[in-house]
């Protein structure tokens, strides 16, 4: 079930449950506005409180790039993930 709450033509806040397989469903309304397709890749942003899900934009080889090189090659990015993903299971 999604509670959506409207602020403003631009801005909405919107509700979902996290399963305990921690999978969360994106509200349709949420997936119109934006354009999202399934199997599409999404950036995921985690600050304090907040996990932010944005579409992927150009390739993720860009993104890493601009990174500024922190890792040599994207083979050294890929283990580094593998290492966080296991680290959060």
């Amino acid at each position: 079930m999604t509670k959506v709450i409207r602020f403003s033509k631009m801005y909405y806040v919107m509700q979902t449950l996290v399963s305990t397989k921690y999978q969360v469903v994106i509200p349709k309304e949420a997936r119109r506005k934006i354009g999202l397709k399934p199997g599409q890749k999404m950036d995921v942003e985690v600050t304090e409180n907040r996990i932010v899900l944005s579409k992927t934009k150009g390739k993720s080889g860009d993104y890493y790039k601009k990174l500024g090189g922190l890792w040599k090659s994207s083979e050294d990015i890929e283990k580094y993930l593998e290492e966080q993903d296991r680290a959060w299971e």
